[in-house]
């Protein structure tokens, strides 16, 4: 047992050198498979958070994500995503050719006013492929979002404010 020779902030180390960045690479596209397979992937996580911070099977998931200051599987999906559609609006400029037209505003579809003016245009979708698409969905999520956390500007104070919106209040599929 690691736990009994390391100490909780070293376990922690290791849970997000070895565990976390493991799941955080690619979950903006494979994070989008139907709920039975992610959570393959969501129970051993939360194993492995359970047994690093010693806590009884009865402790609720959501409190072994906040000791760590991170979000569940399916969160994390969301704030990755919210994240792109943020520095697609703020770093234009570094974006790559192909991100250059991922997402479209409902003013540049058409020029008549209304209330959803600002928020991205929703393409139709046909099928589940097309809900689980990955700019629809990220649109989707990007139009939930609170006014007051689409005008921020700064990277860093957008996924501070994310995460506290994403781990506090939750966010609607």
């Amino acid at each position: 047992m690691l736990r009994c020779f390391l100490s909780a902030n070293v376990l922690r180390l290791l849970y997000f050198a070895f565990v976390h960045s493991q799941i955080l690479y690619g979950i903006e596209v494979y994070a989008n498979i139907c709920h039975a397979q992610l959570n393959k992937l969501c129970v051993p996580n939360n194993k492995i958070l359970r047994i690093i911070q010693n806590k009884p099977l009865c402790t609720p998931v959501v409190q072994l994500y906040k000791i760590y200051n991170t979000l569940p599987i399916p969160e994390l999906h969301h704030f990755q995503l919210l994240c792109l559609v943020f520095k697609y609006f703020n770093c234009k400029k570094n974006c790559q050719l192909y991100l250059q037209k991922f997402f479209t505003l409902n003013s540049e579809i058409h020029t008549h006013n209304t209330r959803f003016t600002n928020d991205l245009h929703l393409s139709r979708v046909n099928s589940l492929r097309g809900v689980k698409c990955v700019t629809f969905k990220a649109s989707q999520l990007w139009n939930n979002l609170p006014t007051k956390l689409k005008a921020t500007k700064n990277f860093g104070t957008f996924k501070r404010q994310l995460m506290n919106f994403l781990l506090f209040d939750g966010a609607s599929d």
